[in-house]
């Protein structure tokens, strides 16, 4: 601490904690994302093929395809609460690095998306899976917990740079999808590396090293950048 501000720890916490309380009481962007991940598994689960068929070959990338398409829906809404309930402009004139604000979003999206993989996980598993097992899945974990974070640095990111266009909801989709794309691909390989019946461990591993790398640049590309989309 310095100057009477709190550090920057006690500041992330406090942002954290204000996107989750928000998200706890009003439950808009978390049931939203579930229902919506459900309903995509759902859908894709009869469009694909019967529960008889043997669908593992594709479960995958259906899951990562879902997850994606429902962090769209999560991201988009990242910045809402704070735009309509008008204390965006305190936020921004509040003396806070914006790259502690970029850390608090990029946590929040982070779990929200660990809450629906809770869900959508072991729908993939019941869905998608012939005789799936227990141990694979727990590899899936590990598979989502690191796509997760480049999918919430880009989000963070992406977030911003729509917060303050006039179409911001048709060009976060048009920024987000395309960028997200190396993880959705890196993701949906490893979950077939041991989910597919052939338990390739080397490509699996490759696929996560993909993906911790991916984290870091973007991490990286944000830090650079984010200060300067806030004062653009």
């Amino acid at each position: 601490m310095s100057g009477g501000r709190p550090g920057w720890g006690r500041q992330l916490r406090a942002l954290l904690l204000k996107d989750l309380r928000l998200e706890l009481r009003t439950r808009d962007t978390l049931v939203a994302m579930v229902l919506f991940s459900v309903v995509a598994m759902m859908i894709f689960q009869f469009a694909v093929g019967s529960r008889g068929d043997d669908l593992t070959d594709v479960a995958g990338g259906i899951l990562w395809a879902t997850l994606a398409l429902t962090a769209v829906l999560g991201v988009g809404r990242s910045w809402v609460p704070e735009r309509e309930q008008r204390v965006l402009d305190g936020i921004l004139g509040a003396p806070v690095p914006r790259d502690i604000l970029l850390v608090a979003k990029a946590c929040a999206i982070y779990a929200y998306l660990l809450a629906v993989e809770v869900v959508a996980v072991p729908l993939m598993a019941l869905f998608f899976i012939r005789d799936p097992d227990p141990a694979d899945l727990g590899l899936v974990a590990i598979v989502c917990l690191l796509a997760n974070l480049g999918i919430s640095i880009l989000g963070s990111l992406l977030a911003v740079l729509a917060l303050f266009a006039r179409a911001r909801e048709l060009l976060l989709p048009v920024l987000f999808l395309p960028s997200m794309l190396p993880v959705v691909i890196a993701a949906a390989g490893a979950t077939h590396s041991v989910t597919g019946g052939t338990n390739d461990l080397a490509d699996y591993r490759g696929y996560c090293l993909f993906l911790g790398v991916y984290a870091v640049i973007f991490g990286l590309v944000a830090y650079a950048t984010y200060e300067h989309v806030f004062d653009d």
